[in-house]
C-alpha cells in the first residue's frame, strides 16, 4: 500500500494567509500542526509507504513535515514543475508505482476522525484488492462545490455508484434526487490499484496518459525524488471530470468521520472553537460588542475590536488586510485575480518565509535597507554565499552563531555582531541544540533574494 499525498494548489480561497510559495496545507492553522501534518498523522501505519506529490517549489515545506512525522525512510517525492490538476498528478503517481500496488489517494486540506477513517479505509482496501476503484463518500447536503453521487444501498459497507456529477447545478441536483438511491458528496479521497487506474485512463483519457508517460520517462530519478519536468504543455484537468464522470462500475465507501474540507474561511471557522456568540479569534486577542459569527485572524500581539459586525471575515496579515462578508467568500478568487494584476508579489510570498535551514521574516523594508529576523534550526546552516549588491550586519539576539567570513571561522554569542562586506564570502549556521535568532540589516542598492551567489549548499539549490 502506498499513500499518495496530494499537496498541490495555492489555496487562493484562504488568501492572504495562503500564498503560492506557502500554501494553506503548510500553514500552522491548528497550534503547531498544519493540515499536511494532520494528514500524515492520520495515514501513518507500520508498513505504509508514502509518495508525496507536490510542486517543486514546495519540496522543502513537504520535507520538513515528513521529517517532523519521522517518515523520511518511508517516503518518495514526486515533484511537479507545473500544477496541472489532479488527473495528471494521479497518472504520474500511478506510473511511478508497481501496477499491483494499491494506492490510497489523500489530499491535504481535510480534517476528520482518524479511527473512523481507518475503519472505512480497511473496507476500501478489501474492495480495491478485487480490482475495483473506490471513492469515499460523505452523506451531506449536495453542493455545487463538490462532486455529487447517487448510489445503490450499501452492502457490507460498500455501495455501487450509479451517477457521478462534478459540481452539479441546482437543476441537476433536483433531477438526481427524484430518482432512487442514496446520495453522497465526493471527499476527494480514492483507493485503487495503480494498474487498474491506468487502464481506465487509457480508455477515457488516452492522449493525456501518453503525454504523462513521456513526462515520466524523461523525469530525473534521484534516490528519493522523481522530478517531473516539461509539464507546461500538459492538458489540465481534474480526475472527477475526466474519469469519475465517465467510468462505470465505481464503488463507494461511506465515510462517517466528521469530515471537513478546509478550503475557505467559512469551513476554517467551523473547524475551530468559537465563543458564546459564534466568534472565532484564530490568532490575536478579540474584543467584541454587538458582534457575532465572525472569523478574525491577526498577529498574536494585536488586539482586534469588532463593533456591530456579523458574519464577516477579518484577516490582518503583515502585508495585507482582508475584510469580507461570508456571503461574498465565493468571489474571493475574483478579488485575488485583481490583487495579482496590481500587486503580484502579494500572491506569491509572505513576509515570513521558510527555508530548509529555518525561516526569515522581513520586519522593515525601505529603499537602500532591509531588516530581517532569521531563525536557524539547530544543526542547520545557510549556503556558503556572497552578494554583489549589498552588505549585511548580523546581530545575534538568541543563541550562538557559527559564522564563516572570508577565511575566518567565528563563534558569535548573544548580543554580539558581525559585518559582512559587499562581495565577501560568508556563511551562517547553528551548531548547537538550541534555537538561533539573528537580526540582519541589509544595506545596498539592490536588496533582492536573487542577489545570492551560492558557492556551496547542503540542500543543492541553484
Amino acid at each position: 500500500m502506498v499513500h499518495v499525498v496530494l499537496s498541490g494548489g495555492s489555496g487562493k480561497r484562504l488568501w492572504p494567509l495562503s500564498r503560492e510559495h506557502f500554501p494553506k496545507q503548510f500553514l500552522k492553522l491548528y497550534g503547531e500542526q498544519s493540515l499536511f501534518g494532520l494528514a500524515l498523522e492520520r495515514l501513518k501505519s507500520p508498513n505504509a509507504k508514502f509518495l508525496v506529490v507536490c510542486n517543486e517549489v514546495h519540496y522543502f515545506h513537504a520535507l520538513e513535515e515528513i521529517t517532523k512525522a519521522h517518515l523520511e525512510k518511508h517516503t518518495q517525492f514526486l515533484l511537479e514543475s507545473a500544477g496541472k490538476n489532479t488527473m495528471n498528478a494521479l497518472m504520474l503517481a500511478a506510473l511511478a508505482c508497481d501496477s499491483n500496488e494499491i494506492l490510497v489517494i489523500s489530499p491535504t486540506d481535510h480534517i476528520m476522525d482518524k479511527e473512523a477513517f481507518n475503519t472505512a479505509l480497511q473496507t476500501a482496501l478489501d474492495c480495491a484488492k478485487n480490482n475495483h476503484m473506490v471513492l469515499f463518500g460523505i452523506a451531506k447536503k449536495p453542493s455545487n462545490q463538490y462532486g455529487f453521487m447517487r448510489c445503490e444501498k450499501a452492502q457490507n459497507g460498500v455501495c455501487a455508484v450509479l451517477d457521478f456529477i462534478e459540481k452539479p447545478t441546482p437543476e441537476e441536483i433536483a433531477k438526481l434526487q427524484q430518482e432512487d438511491g442514496d446520495f453522497y458528496i465526493n471527499s476527494g479521497m480514492f483507493v485503487f490499484k495503480a494498474g487498474v487506474f491506468l487502464e481506465a485512463c487509457k480508455q477515457h483519457a488516452p492522449q493525456m496518459l501518453e503525454a504523462c508517460k513521456k513526462v515520466y520517462l524523461s523525469a530525473k530519478k534521484l534516490p528519493t525524488i522523481l522530478k517531473c519536468e516539461d509539464m507546461a504543455d500538459l492538458e489540465e484537468g481534474s480526475v472527477d471530470v475526466l474519469l469519475w464522470q465517465k467510468c462505470k462500475g465505481l464503488k463507494l465507501v461511506p465515510l462517517d468521520a466528521h469530515w471537513q474540507d478546509v478550503g475557505h474561511f467559512a469551513s476554517l471557522q467551523a473547524s475551530l472553537p468559537a465563543d458564546d456568540v459564534g466568534n472565532v479569534a484564530h490568532q490575536g486577542t478579540l474584543l467584541n460588542l454587538h458582534a457575532k459569527h465572525n472569523y478574525t485572524y491577526s498577529t498574536p500581539d494585536k488586539l482586534v475590536c469588532l463593533l456591530g459586525l456579523e458574519n464577516c471575515v477579518v484577516v490582518d496579515s503583515k502585508d495585507a488586510l482582508l475584510v469580507a462578508t461570508k456571503t461574498h467568500l465565493d468571489h474571493l478568487k475574483e478579488l485575488v485575480l485583481c490583487v495579482g494584476e496590481k500587486y503580484p508579489n502579494l500572491l506569491k510570498t509572505y513576509p515570513l518565509e521558510y527555508r530548509p535551514w529555518g525561516s526569515f521574516e522581513v520586519l522593515l523594508e525601505r529603499p537602500f535597507f532591509k531588516v530581517k529576523l532569521l531563525e536557524i534550526t539547530p544543526h542547520k546552516r545557510l549556503s556558503l554565499q556572497k552578494h554583489q549588491h549589498r552588505s549585511e550586519h548580523w546581530v545575534v539576539v538568541e543563541g550562538v552563531a557559527s559564522v564563516v567570513v572570508g577565511e575566518k571561522s567565528l563563534s558569535v554569542p548573544t548580543n554580539e555582531s558581525v559585518f559582512i562586506k559587499q562581495g565577501q564570502i560568508h556563511r551562517l549556521g547553528n551548531d548547537t541544540d538550541q534555537p538561533l535568532k539573528i537580526l540582519e540589516v541589509q544595506c545596498g542598492a539592490i536588496l533582492d533574494e536573487n542577489d545570492i551567489e551560492r558557492l556551496h549548499d547542503d540542500y543543492q539549490r541553484p
